[in-house]
């Protein structure tokens, strides 16, 4: 149950601090300020997020980052020591958001293809 509200509570903040720095004072698209994640979706997995929507997108990724760092705090909430907890975290961090956009850009992919 510790587990549980642990997460809730890491996701809640995660979720919230995304929310307000990115998507609450987005008003359009302007490539100049997207996010560095965004921006990895449309150059490198060549979504066209104006298609989607850009606030859709927004809120997609504020979900999915979110989960995925509570995720991670929460698999290290165990160990002992920080140093400990910071490298497991680090060698975590780039695999899994590799692994999580991948699914996320065929998501999206779908997502795309049903606008027109």
């Amino acid at each position: 149950m510790k587990y549980l509200i642990c997460f809730a509570v890491f996701f809640i903040i995660i979720y919230l601090l995304y929310y307000f720095a990115f998507v609450w004072k987005s008003k359009r698209y302007s490539y100049k300020k997207l996010p560095s994640d965004i921006r990895i979706l449309e150059g490198y997995y060549k979504i066209n997020v104006k298609k989607i929507g850009y606030k859709k997108v927004l809120r997609i990724m504020n979900f999915v980052n979110a989960l995925m760092l509570s995720l991670m705090m929460l698999l290290v909430m165990n160990l002992d020591k920080f140093i400990y907890k910071f490298l497991v975290i680090l060698v975590l961090m780039i695999p899994c958001i590799w692994v999580v956009y991948y699914f996320l850009a065929k998501y999206l992919k779908h997502l795309e293809g049903k606008v027109k």
